[in-house]
Parts: structure tokens; C-alpha cells; sequence
């Protein structure tokens, strides 16, 4: 049998200001926050021994599981102070009597990788520890994997000059008893990895396949789009949703639960709306995550945008490429967002924003 542990309690600065108000572990790929997928990937494969390690934002992770009813499937630890990465292993571990071997998969981190393929991997290779190695396209913000034969000789933290485009996917297996050595606070890769490698033997298992670390909002929009061309090619549109029959849809989209499309709207391709959306009537939609509850007024252009949950969209408004905004924005008829423009949450917009890439706080 086997643990696993669920790495989750962590900032994310680089997605604000999504994440001022909603924690990595629930952004949502297609309407379905990315801790879910990780948990029913667990499930499927029989692992039933899950812990979830929380710090930022715990009591909404909790709330989520709670609705879904999956609260019983997972053992909270919430961290009282910052532990590094690693710090969770060793208190999850003394606390708990976890199996010989341990799961460990970062709360941010998608994959469709098969686990239990990857289980039998880490026994027929029979070292110590496995690192799942991922290969893309710019290796440079990851930590990049040399190896020979499948066995880690190397690991290189965000190199000026990278070696190879194989990084460290975020998923590891580990025999428990290596979390005695760890030190608390301290880091998975920059020192329980590099310790371990002086003495173990750590092997790496090639994954193939989708794969992204929703780091920073371009890689968020992006993994949204990848996985509905590749499961929704034609568009996907719930039974519950109202879409007016002079709209216009241009797969592939997402439509979800109880939205509300009006007469003569325009959904481009690439388009994802959340639970309870509401567009008005000839507006035009492309390229864009709208979230839970946000509402659209009539005539509005939206382009390349992520809009966070129940914000309010004004008529006639331009909201274009590269633009953030914040949970509870709240924008005026008539108003023109420019390119990269940030808006912080609970914000209301009043006058239009022609400087591209400002920060409205």
C-alpha cells in the first residue's frame, strides 16, 4: 500500500490577484478546480491513504471539500508557520502512521499521468526515491534533470544555461523513512533532493503527456485551452444553460452550469464560462475565462481576459488582451480596459484605463 500527500499550502504571487482570493489548489480547468483532478486521479488508482497539507486560505480548500463531499477521503494538516515544501513530509510523518512508500504531488501541479505505471516503476527500478521528469519547451523557471539510464546524476535549480528540457514534474515517490533527515523549514528541491542524492539512489520516470505548473496567468490560460481542445473539440454546453438561438458559438468553448448566453452574442473560440454566467445580449466573447457568477452586460467585447469570480461587466465596455481582473470587480457602462491591465479585487472601475499593462489597486 501507499501514502500520499497532497503539497497545497503555499502563496501564489505570481497569479495575483487571482489568488488574493482563491488558493492554486481550486483554479479551476474547466469549471473544475485542479485539487480535484489530483484527487480523483489518487482515488482511481486505489490510493485511499491522502493528506493534504494547507496553510494559505485552508478554510476554503476545506469548504470546497466539504460541498463535494470529499472531506472523509483526506487527513488535514494545516500549517500553524511556514514549513518549506519538505517540513510537511517530516510533520505529516511523525504524526501519522504512513505506509513504507509515499506519494508526494504538489497541489498546483496537473498531469494525466497513469500512477499506477508509475508505482511500477519505482519497484522495478528499486531505488529510493523517484522524481517524475517532464519534458518543455523553456526549461529555464523549472529545475532541470540530467540522467543516465533513468537514474538522477544532476539537478540544476532554474539554470542560466539548461543542460537538457527535462525538469522535475512536482510528483516524487519516497520511502518514509527518508523524512527523518528533513529539516524543518527547508525545501524539496533545493535540500532534501540534493541531500539525498549524495547517498540514494533517485530514479526518473519520463512522463509524456499534458503537463503544466499554473505558475503565472499565460500557463493558467493555457492549460485551460489545451485541455478543452483536446476533450471538447466541438464545445461543450451543460443542460442547464440557456443559450439564446440567435448567439453565435465558435468551438471549441465551455459553457457551464446555469449560464445565461443573450440574443446575438458572439463566443469565439477558446472560451470558458464558469458556473452562473450571465452575458448580455451582442456581446462578444474570445479567448477568455469568465469565472463562477460573473455577469456581462449587453454589447461588451472581451478579448485574452481572466475575470474572476462574480464580477460585474458593464455595457459597451472593451476589455482587451492580457487583462486580469479581480473577484467582485465591478466596471461602469462605456469603459475601455487596455492590454495587461491588472485589476486588484472588490475594485470598481469608473473611468477608462488607456495605459497598457497598468495596476489598479
Amino acid at each position: 500500500m501507499v501514502s500520499a500527500i497532497i503539497l497545497a499550502g503555499g502563496y501564489a504571487t505570481r497569479l495575483r490577484p487571482l489568488s488574493l482570493t482563491k488558493p492554486k489548489a481550486l483554479f479551476p480547468l474547466l469549471n473544475k478546480p485542479i485539487i480535484r483532478y489530483t484527487l480523483d486521479s489518487l482515488l482511481s488508482a486505489g490510493i485511499t491513504d491522502i493528506y493534504l497539507s494547507l496553510r494559505v486560505m485552508a478554510d476554503k480548500i476545506i469548504e470546497y471539500l466539504k460541498d463535494v463531499n470529499m472531506l472523509d477521503k483526506v487527513k488535514i494538516e494545516i500549517e500553524n508557520e511556514p514549513l518549506g515544501d519538505a517540513g510537511p513530509l517530516k510533520v505529516i510523518s511523525e504524526k501519522y502512521k504512513l505506509n513504507e512508500d509515499v506519494l508526494v504531488i504538489y497541489g498546483d501541479i496537473y498531469s494525466e499521468i497513469n500512477i499506477n505505471s508509475l508505482l511500477d516503476f519505482y519497484y522495478k527500478k528499486g531505488c529510493d526515491a523517484v522524481i517524475v521528469g517532464t519534458e518543455v519547451k523553456d526549461p529555464h523557471r523549472y529545475g532541470v534533470l540530467y540522467t543516465e539510464n533513468d537514474v538522477l546524476i544532476e539537478l540544476i535549480e532554474k539554470p542560466k544555461r539548461p543542460i537538457s528540457n527535462l525538469i522535475n514534474g512536482g510528483i516524487y515517490i519516497f520511502k518514509r523513512v527518508l523524512f527523518q533527515s528533513i529539516k524543518v523549514p527547508s525545501s524539496i528541491s533545493k535540500d532534501f533532493l540534493p541531500k539525498l542524492l549524495r547517498s540514494r539512489c533517485i530514479a526518473v520516470y519520463k512522463y509524456q503527456g499534458i503537463w503544466a505548473d499554473i505558475g503565472v496567468p499565460d500557463d493558467y490560460l493555457r492549460l485551460n485551452f489545451e485541455l478543452l481542445v483536446q476533450r471538447y473539440p466541438r464545445g461543450y454546453i451543460d443542460s442547464s444553460a440557456k443559450v439564446s438561438e440567435s448567439s453565435t458559438l465558435i468551438p471549441p468553448y465551455y459553457i457551464s452550469k446555469n449560464n445565461i448566453v443573450g440574443s446575438d452574442t458572439y463566443i469565439s473560440s477558446h472560451t470558458i464560462l464558469g458556473n452562473d454566467v450571465k452575458i448580455g445580449k451582442g456581446s462578444y466573447i474570445s479567448e477568455s475565462i469568465l469565472m463562477d457568477k460573473v455577469e456581462v452586460k449587453d454589447y461588451t467585447y472581451i478579448t485574452g481576459s481572466i475575470i474572476a469570480d462574480r464580477s460585474r461587466i458593464g455595457r459597451w465596455n472593451h476589455i482587451l488582451d492580457g487583462s486580469i481582473l479581480g473577484e467582485e470587480v465591478i466596471t461602469s457602462d462605456g469603459i475601455l480596459i487596455n492590454q495587461g491591465t491588472v485589476i486588484l479585487p472588490n475594485k470598481e472601475v469608473n473611468e477608462p484605463v488607456y495605459d497598457k499593462g497598468k495596476i489598479i489597486l
